[in-house]
């Protein structure tokens, strides 16, 4: 076999497996979360400021005063630091914070650390509605039982094969994520259904 040709197998074989593998670029990249998904997906939510941060090697550390625990418990009110990789195929967080403004945090417990990456869900209070406000203080844990999905819809109405399903648009401004959660149907058991948040 000449040169050539052995090349042209390698090139191709290397081509392969780029598809295969996909776009490693993309290896970090996010859908979007409904608030309600991000409080009952997480092991703390919590109300806090970026104060500072600094590197601890693969960590970056962010320094932040905790305002209100929403989910977790009160030892977090505690809580002094937030841990994300520097490691980049580990999809750290590596957005700036604005020192000194509130922020919604969703993270998780590993090992004694509260850890944050590329997809928790980080909102600026000010930010959120106020239907959001009283989801996290308290409706969004009473519909942890639900499932928000995200599925493509091809006609109206879209067909749903759970009753405890609330599909959703996936619009993050949008009146699904603002002002609605997916809590369960008064008085019928595993159904779930959009609900207003407004007091």
């Amino acid at each position: 076999m000449d040169s050539a040709r052995m090349c042209g197998f390698l090139a191709a074989g290397c081509l392969l497996l780029l598809t295969l593998l996909g776009d490693p670029t993309e290896a970090c990249s996010c859908a979007p979360t409904h608030p309600q998904t991000a409080y009952c997906n997480a092991d703390v939510v919590i109300r806090a400021k970026f104060v500072g941060d600094s590197m601890e090697f693969p960590w970056k550390r962010f320094e932040i005063k905790t305002a209100k625990v929403y989910k977790g418990s009160e030892a977090l009110q505690e809580l002094r630091f937030l841990y994300t990789s520097t490691v980049g195929h580990l999809c750290g967080y590596e957005k700036e914070p604005r020192q000194g403004e509130d922020y919604v945090i969703a993270g998780k417990q590993y090992i004694n650390r509260t850890i944050i990456n590329l997809c928790s869900f980080i909102q600026p209070w000010a930010e959120l509605s106020p239907e959001q406000r009283r989801g996290l203080s308290l409706d969004y844990s009473k519909g942890c039982s639900c499932t928000v999905s995200i599925k493509p819809c091809y006609s109206t109405p879209c067909s749903i094969k759970s009753d405890s399903l609330c599909l959703w648009d996936q619009n993050l401004n949008g009146i699904q994520a603002k002002t609605l959660a997916c809590l369960p149907k008064s008085g019928i058991p595993h159904a779930c259904s959009w609900q207003s948040l407004n007091s």
